[in-house]
């Protein structure tokens, strides 16, 4: 018996050493895994502190990146003349006076307006003779403000959109026709590029259309030397322009007659 107890003894001896070993192990682990839990929260913690900082520097009306700022998109500073030259241009144009519309272009300014047949009346020293065609047929503009629309490298950009009469409309009851608008690029106070867009959607049938069937009509060999294209567009010559202001007073008074549509 007592060598079983000395055995049973060296045993249990034996034994819980290597439980506590077991558990002190376990305790080891349990503490390590709970370090690398507190060093991934913050790490979490530190990105979420990162994007945060990020969506504030970038969030959209803060003070942007100036021109060549690797961190950011390039700003362009507003010409602070660009709506003044652009509104006395279209003025100027409007009231028909080509030199004091030219006189706002920049040397070499490309400036694209409506012309008559075969692009007659585009160039700069065709202005005056478009513009007499404009001014014989009745032309009115009401003009808005001009507003900027952006700033580039290029300059600074503007638009200015208006109504109109033309062919006597306004005396017949009908228009103004809206939607036109004219679109600038100005440098240095100066209008580097332009265009004119002419909204004829309504315009068209309420008055090109019936004025070209009734001048055909009533006057043919008019018709021939006032139009091109099938009636679709006008020929810019001193005889032409006579005939348009003609014949645009006679419409409105045959329509007021009701002798026209």
């Amino acid at each position: 018996m007592a060598e079983l107890r000395e055995v049973f003894e060296m045993t249990t001896k034996q034994v819980e050493p290597d439980l506590d070993s077991w558990r002190d192990q376990e305790r080891r682990q349990d503490r390590s895994r709970q370090r690398r839990r507190y060093s991934a929260i913050a790490v979490a913690a530190a990105i979420g502190l990162a994007v945060l900082v990020l969506v504030l520097v970038t969030r959209p009306g803060e003070t942007a990146a100036p021109p060549g700022n690797a961190g950011g998109a390039a700003t362009y500073p507003v010409d602070p003349g660009a709506v003044t030259v652009a509104t006395d241009f279209v003025e100027a144009y409007g009231a028909f006076d080509a030199e004091k519309a030219i006189s706002y272009l920049a040397d070499g300014a490309n400036v694209s307006v409506v012309g008559g047949a075969g692009g007659v009346g585009g160039a700069l020293d065709e202005w005056p003779l478009n513009l007499s065609w404009w001014k014989a047929t009745g032309y009115e503009q009401m003009l808005d403000p001009c507003e900027v629309t952006g700033s580039s490298a290029a300059g600074t950009s503007v638009r200015c959109t208006l109504d109109y009469q033309n062919f006597g409309s306004e005396k017949i009851g009908r228009g103004p026709f809206t939607g036109s608008f004219w679109e600038f690029t100005v440098r240095d106070g100066q209008i580097v590029s332009g265009s004119q867009y002419c909204e004829i959607a309504k315009f068209s049938p309420q008055m090109w259309e019936p004025f070209a069937k009734w001048v055909s009509t009533t006057y043919p060999k008019d018709a021939g030397v006032m139009y091109a294209n099938d009636l679709g567009d006008y020929r810019l010559t001193q005889k032409s322009i006579r005939l348009w202001e003609q014949h645009t007073k006679d419409y409105v008074k045959a329509v007021e007659r009701g002798s026209a549509a």
